[in-house]
C-alpha cells in the first residue's frame, strides 16, 4: 500500500483549511502529516517526491510562486485552489503589497528608495520592483524575515514589501497600500507525473 504524505502549514489559524484539504483529497486511509513552515512546503514536497515518496502539500498561491521564481522551473500541479475568505483580512485573504508612508502616493517620494523586503518574498518583490525601475525609480534592497513595517518605523526604508492580513503592523507603522501585487488563496500542490 502506498503511503501518501501530506505537507501542511504549521500556522494554527489554518487548521480549518488543513481540514478541508484532506477532505478534498479524500482523507487517503494511509497518509501521514508532515508539518513544516508554509514557504518551505514546495521544497519538501519536490524533495520528497525525488525520493520516491508520494506527497502533497497545502500552501499560499504567493508561497509557491515566490518558490517557483527562485528555482527558475516548475514541476508542480495544482490540484485544487481553496479560496480564502477571511473577513478579518483587508482584501479577504492575504495580499502581498508594497507600502509607504501615510499621506503620500509613490509619485510624491523620491526617485531613488530604499525598501525592506520580507525575505520570503524577494523574487516576487523583484519582479515588481523591476516594473517601478523602468518608470526611473532605483532601489536600494533591505531582506528581512520579519518585523518589516519596523524598518519603516526606524528609519531604516522609504516602502516595505510584505503580506497585509488585517493591516493592524500596516496601520501602527503609519504605512497605507501604495500597490498591490497579488492576491493569495491556498493551494494543494502536487509534483506533475506523480
Amino acid at each position: 500500500m502506498v503511503i501518501v504524505f501530506i505537507v501542511v502549514p504549521n500556522n494554527r489559524s489554518l487548521a480549518n483549511y488543513v481540514k478541508i484539504a484532506l477532505n478534498e483529497l479524500g482523507n487517503p486511509p494511509e497518509c501521514r502529516i508532515v508539518v513544516c513552515r508554509g514557504e518551505d512546503i514546495p521544497l519538501v514536497v519536490e524533495e520528497m517526491s525525488k525520493n520516491g515518496r508520494k506527497a502533497v502539500g497545502l500552501t499560499g498561491r504567493d508561497l509557491l510562486m515566490e518558490y517557483e521564481l527562485s528555482k527558475r522551473s516548475s514541476k508542480f500541479s495544482i490540484l485544487k485552489t481553496i479560496g480564502w475568505n477571511d473577513e478579518k483580512a483587508v482584501f479577504g485573504k492575504p495580499a502581498l503589497c508594497i507600502l509607504g508612508p501615510e499621506g503620500k502616493n509613490i509619485e510624491d517620494l523620491p526617485k531613488n528608495l530604499r525598501v525592506c523586503i520580507n525575505s520570503k518574498y524577494k523574487n516576487l518583490a523583484e519582479k515588481h520592483l523591476n516594473a517601478l525601475e523602468d518608470r526611473g525609480y532605483s532601489f536600494s534592497k533591505l531582506l528581512l524575515s520579519g518585523s518589516t513595517e519596523s524598518a519603516y518605523g526606524n528609519g531604516l526604508s522609504d516602502l516595505v514589501v510584505d503580506i497585509v492580513y488585517t493591516g493592524a503592523s500596516m496601520r501602527n507603522a503609519n504605512l497605507k497600500v501604495y500597490d498591490k501585487l497579488l492576491e493569495s488563496d491556498l493551494v494543494i500542490i502536487g509534483v506533475k507525473d506523480d
